[in-house]
């Protein structure tokens, strides 16, 4: 809850009418400080705000771990183009996968030969 006011408390003018997107992202913060794991999609037409409401989500993430990535309507046709790189610079830890995980992202990632994953 804290995470949430301090998202919508420190909101600048450029985040008028943002309030409920502001206190979704803290509600993501919380349940990761919680231990959940949780992702977010952002979605919309250029120059709506995206960037600065993400910006402002990894400035009040303080201690957790942001991973961010940018989809790319010429990466359309590649497959796992947006797995690529979001996980590339955690390759050193894909070890630490379950079996299953492990497989499924070696193949994706092309490390590992086997049936593309679902």
């Amino acid at each position: 809850m804290g995470v949430r006011r301090s998202l919508a408390a420190k909101r600048s003018p450029s985040f008028r009418g943002r309030t409920e997107e502001l206190e979704q992202l803290g509600r993501l913060l919380d349940k990761v400080r919680a231990g959940e794991s949780a992702a977010l999609v952002v979605r919309g037409e250029a120059g709506i705000g995206k960037t600065a409401l993400l910006d402002r989500a990894v400035e009040q993430a303080g201690d957790v771990q942001v991973a961010r990535i940018a989809g790319m309507e010429s990466e359309i046709e590649l497959a796992f183009a947006a797995l690529h790189q979001l996980c590339g610079p955690m390759l050193p830890r894909l070890g630490s996968l379950p079996d299953p995980q492990q497989k499924a992202l070696g193949v994706a990632l092309g490390i590992s030969t086997g049936e593309p994953p679902d």
